[in-house]
C-alpha cells in the first residue's frame, strides 16, 4: 500500500470528467439506429454535436430535430438538456446525497464551483432548492403548453405531454431545442405559447442565486401583507449581484428590443407585414431570445446583417451567473464596464452601488472576457479560411456556439464535419471554459515571498 495520499482531483477537471462523461455517453446513444427515425445509425459528427449541444445547452443543430430523431432520441435529448442544465456535478452530488445522505466536503466545493455559488454549509439544501425551482417552473410551463397543444392545436394526449415536457425542458433550461423544424416560428402570433417559454426562458437566465433572492423577498412581503412573523431576515438593500443582474437584464432586453425594432420594421421578411403591437412582441422575443434560449419567432437567416451584429453582442454578454444562459455573463460585462468607467473618471477603486469590488474579482472578469474573445477569435478566422460562407454568418455562428445560445443563420447544418466539430468544441468549451477559468483563478492562491521592482511601460 501507498505511503503517499492521493490528491484529489480539482474541481474544474473533475466538472470537465463528468460532462465529457454525458456527451460519451448521449453520443452513443444518439448515433444508435434506436434514435433515428430512419433506423439506421445517424453520422458519429451529428450524434455528437446533437449531444454536445444539448448538455451544453446550447441548441444548435446540424440536424433537423424534427424529423431525425424518434421518440427515444428525443427523449435522450431532454434527458441531456435536463442533466445539462442542472449541471451534472450537482445532478451527481444530490444522488449521491439521496443514496447514503451525506455529501463529502469535496463534493460541497465541486459542487459551489459548478453552479457558481458561495460555499454553502448546507449544500444539501442548496441542491434541493435549485432542484424545486426547477420542477416549480418547468411544471408551471409544461402545464400551460400541455393545455394548448391538447386544446388548440387538436394534439391527441401522447402527443400534447410529449411536446409539452419536452419544451418546458428545454424553455427553462435555455436549451434552444425544440420539436419544429422552424423553431418557434409557427406559434408567433399564438402568445398563450409564445409568452410563457419567452417568461421561462427569463427566468431562467436570471440565474439560481437571483431566483432564490427573489422568492424570499416575496415571502417576506406576503408575510408583512398578512401581518406575521416574517419567516426570513433579509437586509434592506438588496444583494449586489442580484442588482447588477436584475437591472443590467431590464436595460438589455428593453436595448435590444428597439435596437431590432428599429432595424427589421420594415424588413419584408421579418417585422415589416406585421401590425405595430406584433412588431413590437417579436422585437422583444428577439432581444431575449439571443442572451438565453435560443428560440427564434422569426427568420433569423432573414434579419439584416447589422441586426445579426447587435444580437452577437446580447449573444457575448448572455445572462446572470449560476443560469442556464450562457455568454461571459451579466456580472462579468458590468464588472468590465466599471473597470472602464473608473479607469476613465482617474478613481483607483473601482465602485458598483456603494460596494467596493476586489481587486481578484476584476481579474477573473477580464480573464474570461480576453479568452472568450479569443477563442471566438480564433474560430471565426478559421473557419473563414476554411469555408465559403461570409464573415458576418461565421461570426454570428461562432458566438452562438462559444455563448451556447443556439441561434442559427441556417449554415451550421451545411458545415464539413471538420466546423461541425470545431462548433461542438466550442460549445464545450463555452460551457465549461468561463466555470474553468473561475475555478482555477478563485482556487489557485500562490504567495510569493518577494516582489519585483515596479516599472510602467508605455501603453496606449
Amino acid at each position: 500500500m501507498s505511503l503517499t495520499k492521493r490528491r484529489p482531483m480539482h474541481p474544474s477537471r473533475l466538472i470537465m470528467l463528468a460532462f465529457g462523461s454525458v456527451v460519451a455517453v448521449g453520443t452513443g446513444l444518439l448515433a444508435s439506429p434506436l434514435s433515428s427515425s430512419s433506423g439506421k445509425a445517424s453520422s458519429f459528427a451529428d450524434a455528437l454535436f446533437t449531444a454536445v449541444s444539448a448538455v451544453t445547452v446550447t441548441g444548435l443543430t446540424t440536424v433537423d430535430t424534427q424529423f431525425h430523431w424518434n421518440t427515444f432520441g428525443h427523449v435522450v435529448i431532454a434527458l441531456l438538456i435536463q442533466v445539462g442544465g442542472f449541471g451534472i456535478v450537482g445532478f451527481a452530488t444530490l444522488i449521491g446525497f439521496l443514496l447514503d445522505g451525506r455529501v463529502s466536503v469535496t463534493s460541497r466545493l465541486t459542487t459551489s464551483t459548478e453552479s457558481a455559488l458561495n460555499l454553502s454549509p448546507n449544500i444539501k439544501t442548496l441542491l434541493m432548492n435549485i432542484v424545486k425551482m426547477m420542477a416549480f417552473f418547468q411544471g408551471l410551463l409544461f402545464i400551460g403548453l400541455f393545455v394548448r397543444f391538447l386544446t388548440h392545436y387538436d394534439y391527441d394526449l401522447q402527443t400534447a405531454l410529449a411536446h409539452g415536457i419536452f419544451h418546458a425542458i428545454s424553455a427553462f433550461n435555455n436549451a434552444g431545442f425544440a420539436l419544429y423544424s422552424d423553431s418557434l416560428v409557427g406559434f408567433a402570433r399564438d402568445g398563450w405559447i409564445i409568452v410563457p417559454v419567452l417568461t421561462a426562458a427569463f427566468m431562467g437566465s436570471l440565474g439560481f442565486p437571483v431566483l432564490s433572492e427573489l422568492k424570499e423577498r416575496l415571502r417576506n412581503q406576503i408575510a408583512r401583507w398578512r401581518k406575521r412573523e416574517l419567516p426570513y431576515l433579509l437586509p434592506t438593500q438588496w444583494s449586489l449581484n442580484s442588482r447588477i443582474i436584475l437591472w443590467a437584464s431590464f436595460v438589455l432586453v428593453v436595448g435590444g428590443a428597439i435596437y431590432v425594432g428599429l432595424l427589421e420594421w420594415n424588413n419584408p421578411a421579418t417585422l415589416g407585414p406585421l401590425d405595430p403591437l406584433s412588431k413590437i412582441f417579436d422585437a422583444v422575443f428577439a432581444s431575449v431570445m439571443p442572451r438565453t434560449a435560443g428560440f427564434n419567432a422569426m427568420d433569423i437567416s432573414a434579419l439584416h446583417p447589422s441586426t445579426w451584429l447587435g444580437m452577437d453582442t446580447l449573444m457575448f454578454i448572455g445572462g446572470g451567473s449560476a443560469s442556464t444562459a450562457g455568454g461571459i455573463k451579466i456580472g462579468t460585462a458590468i464588472i468590465l464596464f466599471y473597470i472602464i468607467y473608473t479607469e476613465i473618471r482617474g478613481e483607483t477603486a473601482v465602485n458598483i452601488g456603494n460596494r467596493r469590488l476586489p481587486r481578484s474579482i476584476q481579474r477573473q472578469a477580464l480573464t474570461i472576457i480576453s479568452l472568450t474573445s479569443l477563442a471566438v477569435l480564433s474560430a471565426t478566422i478559421i473557419l473563414r479560411l476554411t469555408t465559403d460562407f461570409t464573415l458576418d454568418r461565421i461570426l454570428f455562428e461562432v458566438i452562438s456556439a462559444t455563448c451556447t445560445v443556439g441561434l442559427s443563420t441556417g449554415i451550421t447544418a451545411e458545415l464539413p464535419d471538420s466546423g461541425k466539430i470545431m462548433l461542438a468544441v466550442l460549445m464545450f468549451i463555452g460551457r465549461l471554459g468561463p466555470v474553468s477559468v473561475a475555478t482555477a483563478l478563485a482556487l489557485r492562491k500562490t504567495r510569493r515571498h518577494f516582489e519585483y521592482p515596479r516599472e510602467r511601460p508605455l501603453i496606449g
